[in-house]
């Protein structure tokens, strides 16, 4: 069930715990929930933005988190992240539904927002509070959405292996746009997947037939760290989601485009700014110097446009 009701497009809490929950909410900082149908009115009396919402309706979000499995190549750990940002790009103007398991709670919340996904979490007790602390750092960063930028436009067609190349292209941070039909803007426009393809082998393929010169955004310095990229001629900002347990610390970011100015907005971190800023080569280039869970770079004063883009597939 849609969420429009709330003045901001943000996650936003489902609670199915009793009436008598209600103190713990509101000590945490909790006004706005949704609640199995039925519940609504109670939960309206007892003085919270309530609406009802069918989590069946919905499509389910996977927990984000980072997973490791052994890399039988080299003998070490190699990390996969679980995220659903290919999923919203799947599936534009759904709603989400996250069972988020405890201490991934404000992840969630930060992942759906990035994205612009309507999402009803529920949280578990423990994670309220920081949960309401993401949301009320979302409500402050809150801006008018601007276009996505990609590298890749995919025609997707709805197949499994069309699927997991979408994660795959997420998980390398290979950014991409969900499209009707082939467009010239983009660097590849991808139609299919070959029959018998690997997802794997065919992922790696779209990114040496990109080349990585010709991305949009890279980051140095993380394998846990996804992004997304929106903007326009003149300004652009990145989210960044931080997938892993700990901060990550020293994270270099380039973006394609003579931006200059840029300013940080860090969850947890008021007071963070950027870092070793540079603008050369058709590029701009920074260190964000710690991200706890989520972080936005907002770059404006674009001087120059990014290389033309010039392959279709």
């Amino acid at each position: 069930m849609p969420l429009a009701f709330l003045a901001v497009l943000l996650p936003t809490l489902f609670w199915d715990r009793p009436i008598d929950t209600a103190d713990t909410l509101r000590s945490a900082g909790i006004e706005r929930l949704c609640v199995p149908a039925g519940q609504e009115g109670a939960w309206r009396k007892a003085g919270f933005a309530a609406i009802a919402f069918d989590r069946a309706r919905a499509v389910q979000a996977v927990a984000p988190k980072v997973q490791y499995h052994m890399d039988v190549a080299s003998a070490t750990r190699v990390p996969w992240v679980d995220a659903n940002g290919w999923r919203f790009e799947r599936e534009p103007g759904r709603s989400f539904f996250y069972d988020a398991p405890a201490g991934s709670a404000a992840l969630s919340a930060a992942e759906a927002s990035a994205y612009g996904a309507e999402a009803a979490i529920r949280a578990a007790p423990a994670d309220l509070q920081p949960f309401a602390r993401m949301l009320k750092f979302l409500a402050e960063t809150e801006q008018p959405r601007l276009p996505v930028k990609a590298n890749i436009g995919v025609i997707d067609n709805g197949s499994d292996s069309m699927g997991e190349v979408l994660n795959l292209l997420a998980r390398h941070n290979l950014l991409f746009h969900v499209i009707p039909a082939a467009d010239a803007k983009y660097d590849l426009n991808i139609r299919q997947v070959p029959a018998g393809a690997n997802p794997y082998e065919f992922a790696m393929k779209i990114r040496r037939d990109l080349t990585d010169e010709k991305r949009l955004l890279r980051i140095y310095g993380s394998n846990v760290v996804l992004v997304r990229l929106t903007g326009d001629a003149s300004r652009a900002r990145i989210h960044l989601l931080n997938y892993g347990q700990a901060a990550v610390k020293g994270l270099r970011v380039r973006v394609l485009g003579a931006y200059g100015h840029g300013k940080l907005l860090a969850y947890e971190h008021p007071h963070a700014a950027l870092e070793d800023y540079t603008v050369q080569d058709g590029a701009t280039e920074f260190t964000i110097p710690e991200i706890s869970v989520y972080a936005v770079v907002d770059l404006v004063g674009q001087r120059h446009a990014p290389p033309s883009h010039q392959t279709a597939r």
